[in-house]
């Protein structure tokens, strides 16, 4: 994988779009924005609604909701479900072509990892059969993690 150290963060990326949309970057937006990007892993709503309001206690959770929505229909964020027991949408500001994550089945702790994969070649091949192109590719592997295999 290919990572430029000049690639725009994601506050930087909603700016330029937002732009281009004769829209504006409020501080709500902004604040929620550096919320995503500085909690680890996958937040979901209510986990950034909940952080935020520690700083702007007058932002509504329907504000955070509204932001996660624009942001994943404009592709500046993916929604990940990593259980279907639990069906919980978390929100992964990182958009990097190939983004694996392993969820422990025990634990329900998410390593997210970016390694060398096969999914190359699949992609390839779906893009020349159907004329499309893929944007971004997630696999999810389930099992136990080390901490959790250590108590078995």
């Amino acid at each position: 994988m290919i990572c430029s150290k000049e690639a725009p963060n994601l506050t930087e990326k909603v700016t330029q779009r937002l732009q281009g949309q004769k829209g504006r970057m409020t501080g709500q937006r902004r604040l929620i924005l550096e919320t995503l990007e500085s909690l680890p892993g996958h937040p979901t709503a209510e986990e950034i609604y909940l952080r935020v309001r520690e700083v702007a206690p007058h932002l509504n959770l329907s504000t955070v909701y509204r932001m996660l929505r624009w942001l994943q229909k404009e592709g500046l964020i993916t929604v990940r479900v990593f259980s279907e027991n639990e069906r919980q949408d978390r929100f992964d500001p990182n958009l990097t072509t190939e983004h694996f994550h392993f969820v422990c089945l025990r634990c329900k702790q998410i390593i997210e990892f970016d390694e060398p994969s096969p999914a190359s070649a699949i992609i390839a091949d779906f893009e020349r059969n159907n004329r499309a192109r893929v944007e971004n590719v997630g696999l999810v592997l389930h099992g136990l993690c080390r901490d959790c295999l250590s108590q078995e």
